[in-house]
């Protein structure tokens, strides 16, 4: 009988081609030919990780006794987190509406950017599928390989052509818009991008976490929503901005109507608790609740839980929030989730 398969729960695309196999020694391991996920899994399934408090390992009650004592200093609890299972999200949203916590997902600048681009004026937008079977040119702005390792499996970039910038200023786009407008060769420099551009049928823009520069982000992201729309005019153009937290999204807008806020709009000054692992921008927590612990300079306080899609059941919305997808555990467990450790320390809600 073959292995059952499982969902990557580590990536906003979500592979659903995760082998769990028994190691010589019983231990569980994962065959998957993603860098990113290789590591998090073997971390995941290893089970040595240890609550921590500063530098050093303590057991988990020690550090639940200071997590708690800490967050009893404060009102309401400023929680972030790159994205959680829909349960999770659900009773996020429950402690928010209870005025106990405020949630904020770990964007960066040029995704908020982006985002609020977006809101103010749409734009064309389509599912992993879409770019894979119909995109004829692949446009990565920023880097999407350390957040999405096979993204280009997925959408089969080999059998397209690609082009690839670094994080974008306003000036440099505009040079790009221009020479497309005005079908001037006059910056040789441009020609390696603006070429497949102009040949394509069906672009595919994809943007990384850092597509744009940071200072200039606002502005970067309004002349790529008028280009796109220039684009538009004479062949479809649409833009793939995977987001790991858009089950948090999506459940916000069911429940509340309103849009989740993020880290970076506006800034906050603290983040009291941080759900699951940290990504590489993230803002320090004081405490860390579940997820891969990245170090003191991540959260003063790790608090070990269970990862849905390891150790618990979940479902989750893909990165393009078109599909909800089951994450299977993988070797199930009785360890609280970071949720249920959340709840726990805020104390119960009133009916």
């Amino acid at each position: 009988m073959p292995p059952t398969l499982h969902v990557c729960p580590f990536c906003p695309l979500h592979c659903d081609d995760i082998s769990i196999e028994a190691s010589s020694e019983g231990q569980p391991i994962a065959k998957v030919q993603c860098s990113k996920a290789t590591v998090a899994y073997t971390t995941a399934l290893s089970g040595t990780q240890s609550a921590r408090i500063a530098d050093t390992a303590v057991t988990p009650a020690l550090a639940a006794e200071k997590a708690k004592d800490l967050l009893a200093g404060h009102g309401v609890i400023h929680v972030a987190t790159s994205g959680t299972d829909l349960d999770t999200a659900r009773r996020l949203n429950r402690l928010q509406a209870h005025d106990r916590i405020r949630i904020a997902i770990d964007d960066t600048v040029s995704t908020t950017a982006w985002r609020a681009a977006v809101g103010r004026e749409g734009t064309l937008s389509a599912t992993l599928g879409d770019v894979r079977m119909h995109a004829d040119v692949v446009w990565t702005i920023g880097d999407v390989e350390s957040d999405t390792p096979r993204l280009r499996e997925q959408i089969d970039a080999e059998a397209k052509k690609s082009v690839h910038s670094n994080s974008l200023a306003a000036e440099p786009l505009a040079e790009i818009f221009y020479s497309l407008r005005t079908n001037s060769q006059s910056n040789d420099n441009l020609k390696p991008i603006v070429a497949p551009i102009e040949s394509a049928n069906y672009l595919a823009v994809i943007l990384g976490a850092d597509a744009f520069v940071e200072s200039e982000a606002t502005a970067t992201v309004e002349m790529l929503s008028k280009l796109l729309w220039y684009l538009n005019q004479t062949k479809r153009a649409i833009v793939l901005q995977l987001d790991a937290a858009a089950t948090n999204r999506a459940v916000t807008a069911w429940q509340s109507n309103t849009l989740v806020d993020s880290v970076t709009n506006p800034p906050h000054d603290e983040v009291h608790v941080r759900l699951g692992s940290p990504a590489e921008h993230a803002q320090a927590a004081t405490i860390q609740i579940g997820g891969i612990d990245r170090g003191r300079q991540f959260a003063e306080i790790f608090w070990p839980a269970a990862i849905v899609g390891i150790d618990r059941d979940g479902v989750i919305i893909r990165g393009d929030a078109t599909v909800t997808m089951p994450l299977a555990a993988a070797r199930p467990t009785e360890i609280p989730t970071a949720i249920e450790c959340l709840e726990l320390w805020l104390g119960e809600l009133p009916n």
